[in-house]
């Protein structure tokens, strides 16, 4: 009986989501047609008409490639680095004080200060992975460390009073402890890795990139297309929210079994 509600319940959100949609095209359809000026607000089906425009040029799908390229080069590298330091952090008090204040200056910087020392520092298409990087591994961290700190201490005991060594305690006990604080994180990060490549390419503006894309679209004033480009960046961010999902979906189906 459960699973059926369960199924109901899912289909039922599903509905609630399509009419929400449905709803939202129609109310920006309405304002669109009372302002009455392209410029500021195309209908939908101009921006349909767009999308589809653009999406016939190669440039288009070299953009959207080397975006994604970059997205998880910048994403593996911060969840890499913030793992380890997550783990250093919450497994040592005095190198979690060293390092508190380096993660909270870095959580604190405003994106665009980022991006604008970023664009000094680095080439244009590393600019991106740069911002991302800095913008996941406070996220990352936190959660690692959370997750070392929550760590059940009586398990740990058990395994120094079997003689068991760290190497074992650490990959046997620690670590898998910490996996739904670190699914948590990368739950949290993946849009703000999309939203901070795409953001950074809109400065920095690489020769193949949809933030590139986006900014040459405001330059020429074709709000449409703007829009187009940034419904692509919406979609590969829900796919990826998606993956993420399906990820920690069949995290909980191990756990269970």
């Amino acid at each position: 009986m459960k699973v059926f509600t369960s199924v109901n319940d899912k289909r039922n959100h599903r509905y609630i989501g399509l009419l929400s949609t449905l709803v939202l095209l129609l109310l920006w359809k309405v304002i669109s047609i009372n302002i009455n000026a392209k410029i500021i607000l195309p209908p939908p089906e101009d921006v349909i008409i767009r999308l589809i425009k653009i999406s016939q040029s190669r440039i288009f799908w070299q953009s959207i490639l080397t975006t994604t390229i970059r997205t998880l080069y910048g994403f593996t590298l911060s969840f890499v680095l913030g793992f380890i330091t997550g783990i250093t952090c919450g497994s040592s008090k005095r190198v979690s004080a060293a390092l508190s204040p380096l993660v909270s200056v870095i959580r604190s910087v405003p994106v665009m200060s980022i991006i604008l020392i970023a664009m000094i520092w680095f080439r244009t298409d590393m600019v991106p992975v740069f911002v991302c990087f800095l913008m996941i591994f406070p996220i990352i961290t936190a959660n690692v460390s959370q997750g070392i700190i929550e760590v059940d201490k009586s398990l740990i005991e058990m395994a120094s009073a079997f003689r068991l060594t760290k190497y074992n305690i650490l990959f046997h006990i620690t670590i898998p402890s910490t996996i739904p604080f670190v699914l948590s994180g990368v739950r949290a990060a993946v849009g703000v890795a999309w939203k901070s490549v795409i953001a950074a390419e809109v400065l920095s503006q690489p020769v193949k990139a949809i933030g590139t894309g986006i900014q040459f679209s405001q330059m020429n004033l074709e709000t449409a297309e703007v829009i187009a480009w940034t419904v692509i960046a919406v979609i590969l961010s829900k796919i990826s929210e998606f993956a993420v999902e399906l990820i920690i979906t069949s995290q909980k189906w191990r756990l269970v079994k």
